[in-house]
């Protein structure tokens, strides 16, 4: 097995993966730092508990790439992230503590 980090910057480090005994095939493996951003959401979450007068608020932020990468592989819709943003697990992403629902809109 042969590991090979291509690229490791800005809190991404993305690791290729390869298999002597599987050689058509290759791993990548993902890993983000997600701290700073998750610091950050709490501080947003603080500053956001009333909306702006003009009714915009953020809903989330710092999804992690993998997450979106996922989200593009499975072909997720509205239905999809709004599980995923809803999900107990998910909280440290979510700036708005209201529940997402697409379906309303």
């Amino acid at each position: 097995m042969a590991r090979f980090t291509y690229h490791n910057a800005d809190g991404v480090r993305r690791t290729a993966i390869t298999d002597s005994d599987r050689p058509n095939q290759l791993i990548v493996h993902t890993e983000v730092d997600m701290d700073q951003i998750i610091a950050s959401n709490a501080v947003m979450r603080e500053l956001q508990s009333k909306p702006a007068a003009n009714g915009f608020r953020y809903l989330a932020r710092g999804v992690p790439l993998t997450v979106y990468e996922q989200s593009l592989h499975e072909e997720w819709d509205e239905g999809d992230w709004d599980k995923w943003l809803n999900d107990p697990d998910n909280s440290v992403f979510r700036i708005w503590a209201g529940r997402v629902n697409h379906a309303s809109d």
